[in-house]
């Protein structure tokens, strides 16, 4: 695929720095583009934007600026973005962008100059994220065929989309029209692909995670700036016999809380049993209250380690790298797992969760919370996995191998 010509940005939506997930695969792109075009610009876009953002981008070695939802309406315009409904469009009118117009000016400079635009959202396209989510995402590429700014939207999820009638007739529409745009659309799950089947797109090719597929180690220096990349660094050491828990707030939602704390109890008292060390961690900002409160069952036990400091990505690689294996939620704590040849018993509540551990040969070790779990069965496999961690961590380092074969990007040249 060719794209550009005499521009010199790249801009990427969709990502974040919050979720360490979404961090993730910001930094994968971000250092891709760096190691294949180190004479661009890298911007990042993000709807989540805070105080914290405005102390990071200080350390960051790329920028980053605002990108609500009433940000893209006003670039749009009044008649390019009614879809939002006349209420919504003067609510959001009135609310304004709280963007200085030097900075509005800057963010309409990159898109006149772009080179290409990708999107690394997780999951945002689909009837369970909202409608509103929904249109805030087709946006993106709307802005982008505007400005006629090449897109490729990397590895994510999609679907289903079941919008109330209402909804549906005004997003449908939406969704033909503007995934046709897209140079690729990468679709992380076979799911997804049968979920955009029904709109006859010819530019959707089934995917891995993005950071499944990058670099085992970042380039630090494409990430942040001199002052900065000492600081990146793990200070903390992992005792040995060690495991740990990393929860998710979403498998709280979507399954049964009480139930899911009663789980943890029971598994960290058989992992104590064998002589093992459990840390708690958070993979996401919203997880810690989620941590301390499994913390609290053992207030009394200095085998199990609360880690409180919101460790960045890397860090966070860095340390389940030096675990036995993991009790895991967060889909991206799993990735860095697998991709560091660390087995996981897993937690999950999503489609992605099925297909990530049927690549990867570990069906026996995923719990779907939304469905009936059974207490004997988890335990079980948690035997199962501390039986046999060593082979697992082998057949997972069997099918790391072939997808180390896949590049992306591979696909995109710009001039």
């Amino acid at each position: 695929m060719k794209v550009g010509n005499m521009m010199s940005y790249v801009i990427i939506v969709g990502g974040q720095l919050h979720n360490k997930g979404a961090q993730a695969m910001t930094f994968t792109v971000v250092d891709k583009i760096k190691d294949k075009y180190p004479d661009k610009e890298v911007v990042l876009f993000s709807s989540l934007y805070t105080e914290r953002d405005r102390l990071e981008k200080n350390e960051l070695n790329f920028q980053i600026f605002p990108w609500s939802i009433v940000l893209k309406m006003k670039i749009l315009g009044l008649v390019e973005s009614l879809h939002v409904g006349i209420k919504e469009y003067i609510k959001y009118f009135i609310i304004g962008t709280g963007l200085s117009k030097n900075k509005f000016n800057k963010i309409k400079y990159i898109l006149k100059n772009a080179d290409l635009m990708i999107d690394v959202s997780g999951y945002a396209l689909s009837s369970q994220r909202g409608f509103k989510a929904s249109l805030s995402y087709l946006y993106n590429i709307k802005i982008a065929k505007k400005y006629r700014i090449p897109t490729v939207l990397f590895p994510q999820s999609f679907g289903p989309f079941n919008y109330k009638k209402k909804e549906s007739k005004i997003i449908i529409p939406l969704i033909k029209e503007y995934l046709e745009y897209p140079e690729i659309i990468y679709a992380r799950e076979e799911d997804g692909v049968k979920h955009l089947n029904p709109f006859n797109l010819n530019n959707v090719i089934h995917s891995y995670d993005s950071v499944l597929l990058g670099k085992k180690e970042f380039t630090l220096s494409h990430l942040f700036r001199p002052h900065a990349i000492d600081s990146q660094r793990l200070d903390f050491e992992i005792y040995d016999n060690s495991v740990a828990i990393v929860p998710n707030e979403k498998i709280m939602e979507h399954g049964n809380e009480k139930l899911q704390y009663e789980l943890y109890k029971i598994l960290i008292n058989e992992l104590l049993r064998n002589n093992k060390n459990i840390y708690l961690l958070r993979h996401s900002f919203e997880d810690l209250e989620i941590c301390k409160n499994i913390k609290s069952e053992f207030m009394n036990n200095n085998r199990v380690i609360l880690i409180k400091e919101d460790l960045n990505c890397i860090q966070i690689d860095l340390l389940l790298r030096q675990f036995e294996f993991l009790i895991a939620s967060r889909y991206h704590a799993i990735i860095h797992a697998y991709k560091n040849r660390v087995p996981t018993l897993v937690f999950g509540w999503a489609i992605k969760y099925q297909e990530l551990l049927k690549y990867f040969l570990q069906e026996k070790y995923l719990f779907d919370v939304r469905n009936n779990q059974n207490k004997d069965s988890i335990l079980r496999s948690l035997d199962l996995m501390l039986d046999n961690y060593k082979e697992e961590s082998d057949v997972i380092t069997k099918r790391m191998n072939q997808l180390e074969t896949v590049q992306l990007l591979d696909e995109i040249s710009i001039n």
